[in-house]
């Protein structure tokens, strides 16, 4: 069921709000850190660090969020590390184009991932694929429809068996009911 959950927080809500904000602040926080940690070490125009989270924000955010994360990641290093001048680095400006451009595609992959699970899973129910498949995964039953959505869980192997014969018994009252 791998799959389903993946699917379920592809599909799931974005952080908003003052979550969206922290989330924001410590995407470029942490970098800056792990930066300034290795700035005797690394010296010049690297962004390194700020990629990975980036990719975060791309995944957690909405695009307009990630974008500014990569702005503020380049106002960053051109502040903190580019000296007094700011950006006085003669790499900072292809470095800084380079950084964009990666986040830019990360950006622009993880929003299009999810506005492909999206499409999927939005298509009409097709029953002439077979309709609903049952599956049963330690214990526990999940119930899916071919090409749409992920899997769903009933409950318990004991308690989805009990809910299915009281159906079964439901059904066949009712065809007796309708044939007098």
């Amino acid at each position: 069921m791998v799959r389903a959950e993946l699917i379920r927080w592809l599909q799931g809500r974005r952080l908003a709000g003052w979550q969206a904000l922290i989330c924001m602040l410590l995407a470029v926080w942490i970098p800056s850190i792990i930066r300034l940690a290795a700035n005797g070490a690394v010296t010049g125009c690297e962004f390194t660090p700020y990629l990975p989270f980036v990719l975060i924000c791309a995944i957690m955010l909405r695009w307009w969020q990630a974008a500014i994360v990569a702005l503020l990641s380049v106002a960053t290093v051109g502040g903190l590390f580019g000296g007094s001048p700011a950006f006085a680095f003669s790499c900072f400006m292809p470095a800084a184009g380079i950084f964009l451009a990666s986040s830019a595609s990360m950006i622009a992959i993880a929003q299009g991932i999810r506005l492909a699970f999206s499409a999927m899973q939005k298509r009409g129910a097709d029953e002439s694929l077979g309709g609903i498949v049952f599956s049963l995964e330690k214990g526990e039953v999940w119930a899916s429809w071919y090409g749409n959505g992920p899997p769903v869980l009933l409950g318990s192997q004991f308690k989805v068996s009990e809910m299915m014969q009281d159906f079964l018994k439901q059904e066949e009252l009712g065809k007796r009911f309708n044939q007098n």
